[in-house]
């Protein structure tokens, strides 16, 4: 952008050169005589442009999302560019090294052409700017099911109606305005008509089946306001009053229609683009909404992404874990190891068997369990082991293998967050018996909820498929079930997006590595903060969300505040499980007993991160960071 700046400078000059030489001196060519006074000029405005634009945070905005303000600052800093490039060419430059006269109007021309040119470069990114994932929303076939009137078609009410009209998700379809000014009448504004003045708005209600009216008059009378308000009330039909697109977006909030947030940055977002939509609108046509064609093509894609023969769907990553317990035969009285440092589901699904959890403290570094620390917490009531391989790191698998064939255990992976990682060349999750991806919105992909078991074991896919759909046996008859079984079964509806997302999953992996790499590079200055560490024995990283590890003595929880009120979002990840109320409780943990989780738990800071963010996004998260740490620190 810095390059692009200096070029349209000198673009800028060159043009305000044209119209200055054709308007007073039409007989001196532009390229020879003047050209060869003002050279200093032109090379200094080149780099003083972008030097002013870099010192005025211009280049730390994100023009994607530019409001008013942002091109005011923009405005300022041409402005004050244009003095000190008055004052350097008029005291230094042209006494000194220019040869000639210097044409002094010059100077406001040029200011004049590069708000011109640079604000039209900023205006063409906020336009044009897409990330690769943005829906085409009119690829999707969405068609709103509210037709709306626009009463005002001046600023206020063209800018709804373009939003509208771009964004079908809305579900607000602009078909009028409706607006005083005679000039405007009968006028097409955007494809819409400009059908009348105010007075006729009941007729035009009627006439066009009219759903709702937005008031999009922000400087009208009050008396006019009202008299709007009675026409609708009297029809009667709802009607918004609003003073901006923000306003309206607000108040669509509040109706739960769109969300509105005061962030700066989202913590997460899924990659969904038009595809997935389109996906989803042709289960929705053909009616069938569960265990179809999208569910079998869905299993197959998952089977092959884990390199494993089967693989199963099921509505959450919690009742897949919980499956893995019913097909191990785990019962009353059992014990089965895993990690406390995790989302408490890694432990519940134990519980949901009457079963006891024993935990094993993790490695500092990696922050997966300690295959070292889990001989010792073997005993004759040990069942099965449920590696989580967390954030999307691999644990050491191999000495976790061995210990479990040496004592008869079963292996499970949680690799819940980690689809698509690798150890060693090996994919995770068909490592163990059996394993688990979850398909959560803030994952590496995303079925909206979901989830699939994969395995190498033939009997416990079928025990799979029989346990989700109610104990139903594939020999069985309509409405005969063979055990007992649950209501797992994922939707047609999340297995279309997961098709969708499991094809585009090396891409989505790719792009999250870039994020996260992109943060490592940013963050590097900030010597309290420390990334994850890739172990040497992970051949494929799969970014489930990006943490960092505050040194001592700095307050996680205080840094999380004064980001918050700063726009940035942060999370904790993750609160030891056996420090949770109910795990204390019922089996009496205590802090102290898993020194490596609970300091993890207390210093390990979530970043905002999804697939797509950009460079820019970063560097608001790195400012925002590296200001509250220095705040606290003082």
């Amino acid at each position: 952008m810095i390059i692009a700046d200096a070029l349209l400078t000198s673009v800028a000059i060159i043009f305000a050169m044209m119209l200055r030489l054709e308007v007073i001196y039409p007989d001196k060519l532009l390229f020879s005589y003047y050209l060869r006074i003002i050279w200093p000029f032109i090379v200094f405005a080149m780099i003083l442009r972008p030097t002013v634009f870099y010192f005025s945070g211009i280049y730390r905005r994100i023009w994607r999302y530019a409001y008013t303000k942002d091109f005011l600052a923009l405005t300022v800093s041409v402005f004050i560019g244009s003095i000190i490039l008055s004052v350097i060419s008029l005291f230094i430059l042209n006494p000194f090294w220019m040869r000639g006269v210097f044409p002094r109007s010059l100077l406001i021309l040029e200011g004049i052409m590069s708000l011109f040119l640079l604000g039209g470069f900023r205006v063409i990114l906020k336009m044009m700017e897409r990330y690769p994932g943005d829906i085409d929303w009119k690829m999707t076939g969405i068609i709103p099911n509210r037709r709306v009137l626009i009463a005002g078609a001046g600023h206020t009410g063209v800018n709804i109606s373009r939003e509208l009209l771009t964004n079908p998700q809305l579900g607000l379809q602009p078909v009028a305005f409706l607006d005083d000014d005679p000039k405007k009448i009968g006028m097409k504004i955007q494809e819409l008509t400009v059908s009348g003045p105010l007075i006729r708005l009941v007729e035009i209600v009627k006439e066009k089946r009219i759903d709702e009216v937005i008031v999009a008059m922000p400087s009208a009378p009050t008396q006019t306001v009202e008299n709007i308000k009675s026409f609708c009330q009297g029809i009667p039909i709802p009607f918004s009053l609003v003073s901006s697109f923000s306003s309206l977006i607000d108040q669509a909030d509040e109706q739960g229609v769109v969300p509105s947030s005061s962030l700066k940055v989202p913590m997460a977002m899924p990659d969904i683009t038009s595809e997935e939509i389109q996906a989803v609108l042709r289960v929705m046509q053909s009616r069938n909404l569960s265990i179809g064609s999208q569910t079998v093509t869905f299993e197959g894609l998952a089977a092959g992404e884990a390199r494993a023969g089967h693989a199963i769907a099921v509505i959450n990553g919690t009742s897949a874990l919980h499956l893995c317990m019913v097909a191990a035969h785990i019962k009353p009285g059992d014990e089965v190891i895993t990690s406390p440092f995790s989302f408490i589901a890694s432990a519940n699904c134990i519980l949901f068997e009457r079963a006891k959890p024993v935990f094993v403290d993790i490695d500092p570094v990696t922050l997966n369990m300690d295959a070292r620390r889990i001989e010792t917490a073997i005993t004759e009531r040990t069942r099965a082991i449920i590696v989580v391989h967390v954030f999307g790191q691999p644990a050491d698998m191999n000495p976790i293998m061995e210990i479990a064939e040496r004592h008869n255990l079963i292996v499970i992976e949680d690799a819940c967050e980690a689809i698509g990682a690798e150890y060693k060349g090996h994919r995770v999750g068909a490592i163990g018996r059996a394993g688990t991806y979850a398909f959560y919105p803030n994952k590496q992909m995303t079925s909206g909820e979901g989830a699939v078991l994969v395995t190498n074991d033939e009997e416990w896919a079928n025990l799979f498929r029989s346990l989700r759909n109610q104990g139903r046996d594939k020999f069985d008859g309509w409405l005969n079930h063979s055990r007992l079984g649950y209501n797992y079964r994922m939707s047609e509806l999340n297995a279309a997006v997961g098709v969708v997302q499991i094809r585009r999953l090396d891409e989505l992996l790719r792009k999250r590595d870039n994020v996260a790499q992109e943060y490592n590079r940013i963050l590097s200055p900030l010597e309290s903060v420390s990334p994850l560490k890739i172990a040497p024995t992970t051949t494929r990283m799969s970014w489930f969300v990006y943490v960092v590890r505050l040194a001592p003595g700095i307050s996680r929880d205080k840094i999380i505040i004064l980001l918050t009120e700063r726009g940035i979002p942060a999370r904790p990840y993750f609160s030891p499980i056996h420090l949770q109320p109910f795990y204390r409780e019922q089996f009496g943990f205590k802090p102290g007993d898993f020194p490596e989780s609970e300091a993890a738990g207390e210093s390990i800071l979530a970043l905002p991160f999804y697939t797509n963010m950009k460079v820019g996004e970063i560097e608001m998260v790195y400012e925002a960071l590296a200001e509250v740490i220095q705040l606290i620190a003082k």
